[in-house]
């Protein structure tokens, strides 16, 4: 068994091999954030027009770079169910989105 100095030197060691840099969401990752919970807005309320102001402004943020194709994609996704009066399957999709990429690029 390992005395109390060798488990705070696993422990040390462990904590400075973790990676750095993780740090705050950029303003990039921010904004689709913000886009993004717009979307889930609209998709909860069931609202056509705010659902499609959404997606315009999503497209010129895909468009410009500041929306990541695979990002763009998954969002689309959720869209696409919206659009199709699957609003309980594009809610499903948003939170699960929303828990595996809080912010994204």
């Amino acid at each position: 068994m390992p005395t109390h100095i060798e488990r705070s030197a696993l422990v040390l060691a462990a904590l400075v091999s973790m990676p750095l840099g993780c740090g705050e969401p950029s303003p990039r990752e921010l904004k689709n954030r913000q886009e993004f919970e717009a979307l889930l807005t609209a998709v909860s309320l069931k609202n056509k027009s705010e659902l499609e102001k959404d997606a315009k402004r999503l497209g010129a943020r895909h468009d410009s770079g500041e929306l990541s194709d695979p990002a763009y994609k998954d969002l689309n996704e959720i869209l696409d169910k919206a659009r199709a009066g699957d609003w309980a399957g594009a809610e499903r999709r948003a939170y699960e989105f929303r828990d595996s990429s809080p912010y994204f690029k």
